[in-house]
């Protein structure tokens, strides 16, 4: 077929294949650079030549097109294929309307347009998309009304690889009604439309960003509310002057920093223009680079809150204290539970006795820039714990003495055996690929019961999903009964109906007959023990939770019908002191109504620590006599927790318990609803041992099916 079309796109590059009545369109001269109208044609025709009758042509089209340049003319073919691959009349149509469109649109407002048409023919109909094709007009003028805005959309990406590449801790881009930060976040409108050019918009939407970050990173939230209080002004007064002070200091660190944002300042900032010899004192004051928070805490009374109100300053926003200060509170407690997490490590790395106290040393000239010293001897700093030391210097503008302390350890926790149960308590070790050795005896891990009070939620599952219920029954009654029946045996206990009949065929055309007839019944039945290992992580709250339960719930029901032994487990963890089993059903259990008030009252908990839970899973399945083991991970997304434990430390973690499971002879595999899933699971699973489903709706339905093929 690509060869008779290859040899027709020829013809009619060399004039020779089909002639249409075309206004002698092979005399009239190319446009320079772009096709020939017969080309136009061609391409047309191969598109969308379904809905060309001898009522329809695109004659007219391709004599407008050809006059265009090729870019011109790629652009319009590019969007007659896009279209035509949507609805061929929808295409047909663009060719009358486009043709002309295009030479009013820059490309941005084309693809708008594209997209807008391909909204309006989903939402609504195709009448309603040609329509709007005709009236490409009233599009380009509600465009043009919009079009000098900034749509948060169209730069949140772009904004969050800009604060990226910035010092400090990661902060994401978020949309709200105002721009502000919380510490965690930086907030920006869904629309910035202050003036009338765009590029004026963009200016101060990135310098919105810009102040927002230099917030966290130069120490405007080191405020304290003690700080507040001693100066007797109110609240909202309060803020107001220190904001305006504030955007002094931080705008002296930015130009001297960042030069290029800083001619930026100086174009939006009225304040830099005034003549007013009081502001030019303050600014002054607050543009020595040592200035910290506590000096625009100094010259509060130096304006008042009128004068203020003069200066309308674009990109600052607004100063939401009560966010922040929750936000600040609640990871200085995160961050003390760390460093003592990772002082703890150090002391065993470095063999030292945990009696001795850690000094550190801020540079005068660099607050970022830490020397930590234990027994007068200086140490190596870790990425994860200069990471934790930052945070905190972020928020607090030092590492005080009393957060330098570690864990008392109990000695005899660490004589036991690693996997010696302490009340409902084990040890695991964790790897480190950074050292490429074990912490030993790192991760305390709780097996916790589950809830078993009851409600109805396997009831109403079974009851939603009674097509399915019925079709699995079918498809795992079927399966087990193909486990026991070897066919197309040469003898065996049973005719092979189906053979026989072949048989019979073959031999009235006169055919050799195969002698395979039997069937054969396997004595040997399915030997298979599976552990499911349920994420319960604190992602998984709401419609995934949901999913997860009612997956389980079908599930039970299909490997009841199959006879396999099978135990369930949930997991979450929130350090590695606090790491969490929660037994759902044990593989002595049967499934009864305990088993299933469980499954029923799962529900999100922490964070996705996997190592030590794979480790506990694997001690468990291994422990069960069956010829084939499987552990099955069924997850949102990938290994976390706040301690360090991500990113590749946490991935090489739970690569190295897989590997450990494996080496027993367990299989392991993944079903996740993660649309990342590919860039790590083929690392840590193999690239044959998961599966990623695309919409969390399609999990029940899909979990049997990925069961059964596993088990086959």
């Amino acid at each position: 077929m690509a060869g008779f079309w290859e040899k027709q796109v020829k013809k009619y590059q060399r004039g020779k294949g089909i002639k249409h009545k075309t206004d002698n369109a092979k005399r009239t001269p190319q446009r320079s650079g772009g096709m020939s109208e017969r080309q136009i044609q061609l391409k047309l025709e191969l598109l969308i030549d379904p809905s060309l009758s001898s009522n329809k042509n695109i004659f007219e089209t391709c004599k407008i097109l050809k006059t265009y340049s090729l870019s011109d003319q790629e652009r319009f073919l590019n969007a007659i294929e896009k279209l035509s691959s949507i609805n061929q009349e929808l295409a047909y149509n663009f060719c009358d309307y486009g043709v002309k469109a295009i030479k009013k649109m820059d490309d941005y407002q084309w693809n708008t347009w594209l997209k807008h048409l391909n909204k309006i023919y989903k939402e609504s109909d195709l009448n309603s998309s040609i329509n709007e094709i005709k009236d490409y007009d009233s599009f380009l003028s509600r465009f043009s009304s919009e079009s000098t805005g900034i749509n948060f959309s169209e730069i949140s990406k772009l904004m969050e690889s800009m604060v990226t590449g910035l010092n400090g801790r990661s902060l994401k881009i978020q949309s709200s009604n105002d721009s502000y930060t919380d510490t965690e976040s930086i907030f920006l409108p869904e629309n910035i439309s202050s003036y009338n050019n765009k590029n004026d918009n963009f200016d101060v939407i990135k310098l919105s960003t810009f102040y927002s970050w230099a917030q966290t990173w130069y120490g405007t939230w080191r405020l304290k509310k003690k700080d507040i209080d001693d100066t007797n002004i109110k609240i909202n007064d309060f803020f107001k002057k220190y904001q305006f002070m504030e955007t002094i200091r931080l705008d002296s660190k930015i130009k001297k920093d960042y030069p290029g944002i800083g001619k930026l300042i100086n174009k939006f900032n009225p304040i830099y223009s005034t003549t007013d010899p009081k502001i030019k004192e303050i600014i002054t004051l607050l543009s020595n680079t040592d200035s910290t928070y506590k000096d625009s805490l100094k010259y509060l009374d130096k304006i008042s809150t009128e004068e203020i109100d003069d200066f309308k300053i674009p990109y600052t926003g607004k100063y939401k204290s009560s966010e922040v200060f929750k936000k600040i509170d609640e990871r200085l407690d995160i961050n003390k539970s760390l460093l003592k997490n990772n002082l703890t490590k150090l002391k065993d790395e470095e063999g030292t006795d945990q009696d001795k106290n850690f000094k550190i040393t801020q540079n005068p000239d660099d607050e970022y820039d830490l020397k930590l010293e234990i027994d007068n001897k200086e140490v190596e700093i870790s990425d994860e714990l200069k990471d934790v030391l930052e945070s905190i210097v972020q928020d607090a503008g030092e590492i005080s003495d009393d957060l330098l302390v570690t864990e008392k350890r109990n000695s005899n926790d660490f004589e036991k055996s690693e996997n010696e149960k302490i009340a409902s308590q084990f040890l695991y070790d964790e790897w480190d690929y950074s050292r490429k050795n074990y912490h030993k005896k790192w991760c305390k891990l709780d097996v916790i019961n589950v809830d078993e009070t009851e409600n109805n939620f396997v009831a109403d599952t079974l009851f939603k999903y009674k097509g399915l219920v019925k079709h699995l029954n079918k498809t795992f009654e079927a399966l087990r009964q193909d486990d026991k029946r070897q066919r197309m045996q040469n003898y065996g206990d049973d005719i092979d109906l189906d053979s026989f009949i072949d048989a019979f065929v073959d031999m009235k055309r006169g055919s050799e007959i195969d002698e395979k007839l039997f069937i054969k019944l396997n004595k040997t039945e399915r030997n298979v023990a599976v552990m499911f290992m349920v994420d319960m992580s604190g992602s998984t709250t709401g419609w995934v939770n949901q999913m997860e339960k009612e997956s389980l719930v079908l599930l039970c029901q299909s490997l009841e019908i199959l006879g396999d032994m099978y135990g369930i487990y949930g997991f979450s963890g929130r350090t590695r002191n606090n790491c969490e089993i929660y037994k759902i059903k044990a593989f002595e259990e049967s499934y009864n109504s305990s088993v299933k008030n469980r499954i029923s009252n799962i529900s999100p908990m922490n964070y996705t620590r996997m190592g030590a839970s794979i480790r506990h899973l694997s001690m468990l399945l291994n422990q069960i006599q069956a010829k084939t083991k499987i552990l099955i991970t069924l997850s949102d997304g990938k290994p976390d927790d706040v301690d360090g434990y991500k990113g590749t430390y946490g991935i090489e973690d739970t690569k190295k318990a897989l590997l450990e499971a494996r080496y027993f002879g367990i299989h392991t595999f993944c079903i996740t609803i993660d649309k990342e899933g590919m860039e790590y699971l083929p690392h840590m699973y193999g690239r044959n041992n998961f599966t990623v489903i695309d919409q969390i709706d399609k999990l029940p339905s899909k979990v049997s099916d990925i069961y059964r093929k596993i088990t086959r």
